[in-house]
């Protein structure tokens, strides 16, 4: 029988170890929070009335607070064409984190067919410290065409 290679587990639980430190967020206090790695995006299913999605001409997503506009059709317009043919769009993304604040930031989804502003709504964007949460907002907006 072939005696394992300490080598190898010494190297691998060092790996390790190093994804774990390197995945955790300091806070103000100094307290160690364990993020994992994934990449969160809230979105917005946008439908009809029969439950069809709804393919908006343009949308936007703007700070409240400051006016800021966040455009993630422009950021990614591939991703964008994915989401939109299926009548979702992205709120807010891990990306946007330091617009936020622990307590919520609040935020207007507008969307358009043609150059009629057919949805707007609100929404309060929050985070953990590792990743975006959606304090409140619709997750599915209806709208009669």
């Amino acid at each position: 029988m072939k005696k394992p290679d300490i080598k190898k587990y010494a190297a691998l639980l060092f790996i390790a170890g190093l994804a774990v430190m390197f995945s955790c967020m300091k806070d103000s206090t100094g307290d160690m929070t364990v993020c994992t790695t994934e990449y969160r995006m809230i979105m917005v299913s946008v439908r009809d009335s029969l439950a069809n999605p709804v393919i908006l001409g343009n949308y936007f997503v703007k700070k409240t607070s400051t006016g800021e506009i966040l455009d993630f059709a422009k950021e990614d317009p591939f991703a964008d064409s994915i989401y939109r043919s299926r009548g979702m769009y992205i709120i807010c993304t891990d990306g946007k984190m330091g617009m936020t604040s622990a307590n919520g930031t609040e935020f207007e989804f507008h969307g358009f067919l043609g150059t009629a502003e057919t949805v707007n709504e609100k929404y309060v964007i929050g985070h953990d410290r590792c990743h975006i949460q959606m304090i409140s907002g619709k997750k599915e907006i209806v709208i009669s065409k």
